[in-house]
């Protein structure tokens, strides 16, 4: 194996070579990235490259651990060579790799070729072809459509941002720090929210109500599947109801008026685990039960519920541990790097 080598990068370098090379990060999150993009993205993250292989791999040290956000991002031919080079490198440097919302197909082929173990712990929501939920049948797009026209009701419009307006991204910003102030309870996120930048392959439709902004949603381009991450849906407080709903339904009509294959809001963790391979017996059932409380502490019920309303299809979406098995180690790791906190700055 020819030497490999680690590529750092961060928020904010001013120099033109730091600047070139992580413009290249970018775009091959554009082309070949999944739904965990705004994570492989994030300042926290350091990048494994290989110099015969064209791509990467993202990965967040943590306590001797390597936190990895997706499956690699490289062409399909490149994932198994930047995978075995990545994971030896790892062995090498004595981290323990895992894997977040790692895809069914790369999950298994981890397991299969490399010994870890997988957990399959939520499904990834995904719109092939997008639709307008609203010209369906049934309870669900009944209760959309019902949404929506409340908030059109009130004066709601819906516009899609065309850069560059720096007084309109000011107002959009606001948003995200009304929307994450008022969040209570116990938080996990894999990123931090980061509209404007690394803006190449981004579009961004938001709310308005009068003359205020009051809701946003971010697109991410997936060239590798002509389609869209749609994410960091957020409202104001005291938007009017109906809101979430409606931009959300705006984003899909839009798609699908411009004949757009796929798009995904990312993985949504399920109610519990499903599938798990190479723990034990003992094992398996405790991590079924830690799940299960976990889930009601975090409601993620009510997560699931309103990714319903749009009638997404769905694939498992899965956790990946490196070493065969699960310890204190590893749980504390994924804790920081799902940064996990209780409102109010204290620790989850």
């Amino acid at each position: 194996m020819e030497e490999i080598d680690t590529l750092v990068l961060a928020q904010g370098f001013s120099s033109n070579d730091n600047s070139a090379k992580r413009a290249s990060i970018v775009e091959m999150v554009r082309r070949w990235g999944g739904s965990t993009a705004d994570a492989v993205l994030d300042k926290a993250m350091q990048y494994f490259q290989h110099p015969d292989i064209q791509g990467f791999i993202g990965y967040r040290p943590e306590m001797k651990c390597a936190i990895c956000f997706g499956d690699p991002v490289c062409a399909p031919a490149d994932r198994e060579a930047l995978s075995r080079a990545f994971h030896q490198f790892a062995d090498e440097k004595g981290y323990r790799v895992i894997y977040i919302a790692a895809s069914q197909d790369y999950a298994q082929w981890v397991s299969t070729h490399l010994g870890a173990s997988i957990i399959e712990f939520g499904k990834e929501q995904i719109f092939a072809p997008p639709f307008d939920p609203r010209k369906s049948t049934g309870t669900q797009a009944s209760l959309v459509r019902r949404k929506t026209k409340q908030a059109h009701r009130e004066g709601v419009t819906i516009h899609e941002y065309i850069p560059s307006d720096p007084l309109l991204e000011e107002a959009i910003e606001e948003v995200k720090t009304l929307w994450l102030n008022s969040r209570r309870g116990i938080q996990v996120h894999i990123s931090n929210v980061y509209l404007f930048t690394d803006s190449f392959g981004k579009r961004w439709f938001y709310a308005k109500l009068k003359d205020r902004v009051i809701g946003v949603i971010a697109l991410n381009r997936m060239q590798a599947r002509e389609g869209w991450l749609l994410n960091h849906l957020m409202v104001i407080p005291d938007a009017p109801n109906g809101v979430p709903e409606l931009l959300m339904a705006t984003v899909l009509e839009t798609l699908e008026k411009e004949g757009c294959p796929f798009a995904t809001v990312g993985s949504i963790a399920a109610h519990e685990l499903g599938e798990i391979r190479g723990l034990s017996p003992l094992s398996t059932r405790i991590a079924r039960i830690i799940f299960k409380i976990a889930s009601k502490v975090i409601k993620l019920k009510g997560l699931n519920t309103f990714w319903g309303k749009f009638l997404p299809q769905s694939q498992p979406s899965y956790l990946i541990f490196s070493r065969g098995r699960i310890g204190l180690l590893e749980l504390l790791s994924l804790k920081k790097a799902m940064n996990g906190t209780l409102k109010g700055g204290k620790n989850a």
